[in-house]
């Protein structure tokens, strides 16, 4: 023996809930971060950043609610799903928005965003939505929140 005394610490949590207030921020930053990839014509990169974004802002919503592991459990990466289960208040995209968040959430649910897909390559990204609409849906979601409520645009590179 050494003569080493090992002590455990254990964490206390805290009470209050910040996690709702930290998926905002981090929404923001994902989409300053696809406005960084604005000189690119073509990365799946920005599609994942924007849905990332709409993932957390939608989650950070129900997070008002509902505790961290439960909106884990209950919507995985599904956008849509935690979009379309929001309070009626924060459900405001038209029929083409929401299409467009089918269409979105069917890929970024499998991570086909993330890695490479030959078969999108092969087939010129045609299964991917219109990069334009997809951001203006993404800035619309994340402008609900409440510290973006004021504001016509997302706090992007907000600290």
């Amino acid at each position: 023996m050494s003569g080493v005394q090992v002590t455990k610490v254990r964490r206390q949590g805290i009470g209050a809930n910040l996690a709702p207030d930290a998926f905002e921020k981090w929404a923001n930053h994902y989409i300053q971060c696809e406005k960084d990839y604005s000189g690119i014509v073509f990365s799946p990169v920005r599609y994942f950043l924007l849905c990332r974004a709409i993932e957390l802002a939608t989650k950070s919503i129900h997070l008002n609610s509902m505790r961290q592991p439960e909106v884990k459990e209950k919507y995985g990466h599904d956008i849509f799903k935690a979009y379309s289960e929001l309070p009626i208040e924060y459900q405001i995209l038209t029929s083409n928005e929401k299409d467009l968040l089918v269409i979105a959430s069917e890929i970024y649910n499998v991570k086909q965003f993330e890695y490479f897909e030959p078969e999108d390559a092969l087939t010129g990204y045609q299964r991917f939505p219109n990069l334009e609409p997809l951001r203006a849906l993404a800035y619309k979601i994340v402008t609900l929140l409440p510290n973006n409520s004021s504001k016509p645009t997302p706090r992007c590179g907000a600290t």
